[in-house]
């Protein structure tokens, strides 16, 4: 499938650094990059396409000079004009751009990227002044020498030289290396090439209806798929302008975002679910005096299960300051595919399911209908996946499931992944996958691990597979048990939780979740029973393992999803700190140790 963006075909050339040259062609002057640091900051850094292109074509001049073509680049920057330099420099140079997070001096931070500078093995490794040190160390202490430079400014007068001759590759040769979040087990590299990416981008924009005149604008860290593709390559490869900002300049006030897509009158942004969320319980209405968010058409929300109720809250509370309804778009995607699988249109409702909660629960022949009685719990849809073909699958017995029965999702298509960096076995399980009418010689497919159902053509995705937990016959999904909990009681409502299942020897449920400061200590029994409850009446399933714990404690990925695996090892390994906790004695004697009181 081909799309038409701006008047050219995007899958049509023969890498991305052909299409972004072609884009700083056809109107050099217009602005191309933008990093803004907040109202109050510096004053914002606004790139034309004319100097963009100028400044990537010096990193591209500078890393072909010393290392070969396919080398691998790991970039570990803040959100920073350098970090776009470099990465188109790569994709010019015909090397491999590996996006990783800033080492920002922690001992977690720098070791995640030593785990991916570990796996992929890199020729250069890229990051600040400040982080290059802690790094360099980092490295040392695991046996690995391997170069780490900080990135220094490009001159301001001095024009690219030619690229030596054979830098030019094609669109099958090796582009990104995307490690993914780590939400579900340890970070793995997905191998995408020039095609893989010029698909993908090319079909989220066609399907969104966004092209050269829209204004793109995210706070997504550069090192997620979200916030490089969704937002700044589907931005950049359309000749669009792209408003990036740190993350934690969101993290520290939600409302900024708003000033960003107010300010620059953007048109398309994108977010997980969480800072929705996050938007309505920390913007408060003083601080919307003066916005405007008219302008925007396409807003996009993925990365993680979409709450129905987090979006009509959000529509409807912002109504007042110009967002649209039709303009919320709920989506769903992922690393493996570069990384976007469907979206509802641009310019429509939402569907929302209202899910049976029988049918959804049997563990048998689990089903996504609609509840007789019109309650149920609420699925919102994701659309039509109509660049990928899509089974529903039977994870067992891999049958391919007829229309409202859930099973895994398994895709096939061009922006399909090759698989993860040096993992053969696991790329033949997860990226060639069989249905059971294909046989041996069957063509591949794609595993995503999550669950989903179609109804009436749309997507509907309903959890992980590896995260469903079976108790007492019924199926449950650790994002519903951790909604009802978030609505138990008032000292949970702005904080987030992890559920999970533990064997004690049957699968009992246990929720980690951290509470309000300030609360005595003496009412915490009344929250985890109150949470027991809640979630206990509400899904027919008992929940006596509730665990409570400060603000910040519940593991999360840079992109907002919640790590549950990790909490359960944490959980089994006596490694939380709780602060008030109900357990079962054979849950209890699961743990190696505990702070739990």
């Amino acid at each position: 499938m081909v799309f038409d963006l701006k008047g050219f075909e995007l899958t049509g050339f023969r890498n991305l650094g052909d299409a972004f040259t072609v884009c700083a062609d056809l109107d050099p002057e217009k602005p191309a990059l933008t990093v803004f640091r907040g109202t109050g900051a510096a004053v914002p850094e606004t790139l034309s396409y004319r100097e963009l292109a100028r400044r990537a074509g010096l990193r591209a001049a500078e890393l072909a000079a010393r290392l070969p073509v396919g080398e691998r680049v790991v970039i570990a920057l803040p959100t920073c004009v350098e970090f776009v330099e470099l990465y188109l420099g790569c994709l010019l140079a015909g090397l491999v751009a590996v996006p990783a997070p800033p080492p920002v001096s922690t001992k977690t931070a720098a070791e995640r990227v030593a785990a991916i500078a570990a796996d992929c093995s890199p020729g250069l490794i890229l990051t600040t002044a400040d982080d290059r040190e802690i790094l360099a160390e980092r490295l040392r202490t695991q046996g690995l020498a391997l170069t780490v430079e900080q990135v220094e400014r490009v001159g301001d007068a001095e024009q690219p030289p030619a690229l030596p001759a054979g830098r030019q590759v094609d669109g099958d040769a090796l582009a990104v290396l995307q490690y993914s979040s780590g939400s579900t087990g340890r970070p793995k590299g997905v191998m995408l090439d020039h095609r893989n990416v010029q698909v993908n981008v090319a079909g989220f924009n066609a399907s969104a209806g966004l092209g050269a005149e829209d204004v793109f604008a995210t706070w997504m860290p550069m090192h997620h798929d979200f916030g490089l593709f969704i937002q700044l390559s589907c931005a950049l490869f359309a000749g669009a302008h792209a408003i990036l900002m740190p993350p934690t300049v969101f993290a520290r006030r939600p409302v900024q975002w708003f000033h960003m897509l107010h300010q620059f009158r953007v048109t398309a942004t994108s977010a997980p679910n969480f800072a929705y969320d996050l938007s309505l319980r920390l913007i408060s209405d003083e601080q919307l005096e003066g916005l405007d968010l008219s302008t925007l058409r396409f807003v996009s929300n993925g990365s993680e299960p979409i709450h129905a109720p987090t979006v009509d809250a959000f529509v409807e509370r912002f109504a007042r300051i110009g967002l649209r309804p039709e303009t919320h778009t709920p989506a769903y995607g992922m690393a493996e595919v570069t990384v976007y699988v469907s979206s509802t249109p641009t310019g429509q409702r939402h569907n929302v399911l209202l899910a049976d909660p029988v049918r959804l629960a049997d563990p048998d022949r689990p089903e996504l209908v609609v509840a007789a009685d019109g309650g149920g719990r609420p699925i919102v849809g994701c659309g039509r996946v109509r660049m990928f073909d899509l089974r529903i699958v039977d994870p067992r017995t891999r049958q391919d499931l007829p229309a409202g029965a859930i099973g895994e999702i398994w895709l096939r298509g061009e922006s399909v992944a090759r698989g993860y960096w040096n993992k053969p076995e696991l790329n033949a399980e997860i990226f060639r996958a069989r249905l059971a009418e294909d046989g041996a010689d069957g063509p591949g497919w794609l595993r995503t691990g999550d669950l989903g159902a179609l109804v009436d053509g749309e997507l509907f995705v309903i959890g992980r597979l590896k995260e469903m937990m079976i108790v007492r016959g019924r199926n449950l999904y650790p994002q519903d048990l951790e909604q009802e909990a978030r609505s138990a009681h008032p000292s949970l409502a702005r904080f987030v939780g992890a559920a999970f299942a533990v064997d004690a020897p049957d699968e009992r449920i246990v929720l980690v979740h951290e509470v309000a400061p300030g609360i005595p200590a003496e009412e915490l029994p009344a929250v985890t029973e109150a949470v027991a409850r809640r979630i206990t009446a509400a899904f027919g399933a008992p929940a006596r393992n509730i665990v409570l714990v400060r603000r910040g404690q519940v593991n999360r990925t840079t992109s907002g999803k919640i790590q549950r695996g990790t909490m359960r090892q944490r959980f089994l390994a006596g490694r939380i700190d709780a602060v008030h906790a109900e357990l079962e004695p054979e849950v209890r004697r699961l743990m190696a140790t505990t702070d739990a009181r």
